[in-house]
């Protein structure tokens, strides 16, 4: 339930969620946690870089590594090309005062950008659950804009 409950929450600030809340009261946290696995460790959309592009952030995992290790984030898990691990990357790259590093934050996010809308489009065709359609929208309209120049 505090899943749920801190969904609610983060409704109130993020208005594309709350379309999902009521399908989610309805069916409960196991059907989300099936539809989880289904989209991602199953791999129907896999979350990660490699599975959208052939050039990995960074120039690969082990250089993401790297970089992860520098800024002291640890993976927990997580593929070092996820998504998680990249915009937990980013939010700590805009948090730093890095005017001089050879990856900046324009080149970090038009990276995102090449492979994140893809993966978003796959949430919204495959995904069985609004919360997923509905982050997959989220993301496509987030990361869109700088593919396509604008």
């Amino acid at each position: 339930m505090d899943t749920l409950e801190t969904m609610e929450e983060m409704a109130d600030s993020w208005v594309w969620l709350k379309p999902a809340l009521p399908e989610l009261r309805m069916l409960g946290l196991p059907v989300l946690r099936h539809e989880y696995q289904r989209l991602f460790t199953e791999e129907e959309c896999p979350a990660r870089e490699s599975a959208w592009s052939d050039q990995v952030m960074a120039g690969g995992t082990h250089n993401l590594l790297v970089l992860y290790r520098q800024a002291g984030i640890a993976l927990q898990g997580r593929a070092p090309d996820s998504l998680a691990m990249q915009l937990i990357y980013a939010a700590w790259y805009l948090e730093q005062d890095l005017p001089n590093s050879p990856y900046g934050w324009r080149d970090l996010w038009e990276h995102l950008c090449g492979w994140v809308p893809q993966f978003a489009r796959c949430l919204q065709e495959k995904a069985a659950l609004e919360i997923y359609r509905a982050l997959g929208q989220r993301l496509e309209e987030l990361f869109t804009p700088c593919a396509s120049g604008q």
